[in-house]
């Protein structure tokens, strides 16, 4: 058993409150990320599980067992860092035996043991060069085969892909993703890429100011934001936010009583009524594309609204349309209200139409 319970946490240096409060729970098994802004208290909170900052108030669980007295290498877990700390003077295979060696592991079981990990991360061919002949990729094996041969129960990863290049954090996305299969260990991954985060984690705990925000699978943050900061830091473009007091008639009579604000993702904002969708199945937005941007197989739009708005449209469809005046449709389901405080509502959008008999026309 290998999960990781964080009970009433805070930590605060000086004067200064970094994390408050904090209570979170990850799964043994689960590939966790925690994720948010710089600053935010992630890579804190994942020093606070390895042992390597001590908590303000609160108390660390790994494995049911309560960590407040238990030295950072009596943890059963294993760190990597977005430099590696790898040595310079020595080879791949003396790099990733050092730990084994340090724990008096006899000879013949650290020669296989380093082996059967270099077999694993691809690493064979490369065990006796010396770090600087590696590629950052080849590096960053390095880093997970020292930290796998001991066979933690818990993986951390402090930002592991940010020193490398677009294509090799893709490639190596995958790698880790196939790694915590193989392995089936607790993954927490600390990083401030949502791509990361939506890619790589079963859960994704996403923090702000030293609080959990939303803890959620990476479908229902996008799908079911709890509030508006998920709402916007998830999602690229993220979620187009409207104030209600802005739109229309026909849209505020659709809000619940305590909404402030409406929200949509730019993908559900149509040029057309889809097939089988009648006008009083959506709200409609008029204005203007102010700008487009051409990304592949996608193109988004920017239209500067009728009522001052400025919303984000992505879409499939080629080719390009003109810059001018457009008519947007989006369908009521997909409408999300957060209220005042900036907190999701849950409960159904109103039934009525507007006062023209569209769902609330010009926004």
């Amino acid at each position: 058993m290998s999960s990781i319970v964080l009970e009433k946490i805070s930590k605060k240096y000086g004067d200064k409150l970094i994390i408050e409060d904090l209570n979170l729970t990850i799964e043994s098994g689960s590939f966790t990320v925690l994720v948010g802004p710089s600053g935010c208290g992630k890579s804190t909170t994942l020093r606070m599980i390895a042992g390597l900052e001590d908590s303000s108030a609160g108390s660390v669980h790994i494995g049911g067992v309560n960590m407040g007295r238990v030295e950072p290498g009596r943890r059963n877990l294993a760190m990597v860092f977005q430099n590696y700390a790898l040595y310079p003077t020595m080879t791949v295979e003396k790099n990733i035996e050092y730990g084994l060696k340090n724990n008096k592991v006899p000879k013949e079981e650290r020669k296989r043991l380093v082996a059967e990990i270099a077999e694993t991360v691809g690493l064979t061919r490369h065990l006796h060069k010396k770090p600087e002949f590696l590629s950052g990729g080849e590096r960053q094996r390095v880093a997970l085969a020292r930290a796998m041969v001991k066979k933690p129960a818990v993986f951390l990863m402090d930002e592991p892909l940010s020193n490398l290049d677009a294509k090799l954090r893709q490639q190596m996305r995958a790698e880790l993703i196939e790694l915590h299969k193989k392995l089936g260990a607790t993954f927490v991954y600390v990083t401030h890429d949502q791509v990361e985060a939506m890619s790589m984690g079963t859960r994704i705990v996403l923090m702000d100011g030293g609080k959990v925000m939303q803890e959620d699978t990476p479908h229902n943050l996008y799908c079911e934001p709890a509030n508006m900061f998920s709402s916007r830091f998830i999602g690229t473009p993220p979620m187009n936010i409207l104030e209600l007091e802005r739109c229309g008639e026909g849209i505020r009579k659709l809000a619940p009583q305590q909404a402030g604000y409406l929200g949509f993702r730019p993908e559900k904002a149509k040029f057309g009524l889809e097939p089988g969708m009648e006008p009083e199945d959506v709200v409609t937005l008029t204005g203007t594309l102010s700008s487009r941007e051409l990304l592949g197989s996608e193109i988004i739009y920017k239209a500067q609204l009728e009522n001052g708005h400025s919303i984000s449209v992505k879409c499939f469809d080629r080719p390009e349309r003109a810059l001018e005046a457009v008519r947007l449709y989006v369908n009521r389901e997909h409408l999300v209200f957060f209220d005042a405080q900036e907190q999701r509502i849950w409960g159904q959008v109103r039934s009525g139409n507007g006062a023209d008999g569209t769902m609330g026309d010009s926004a």
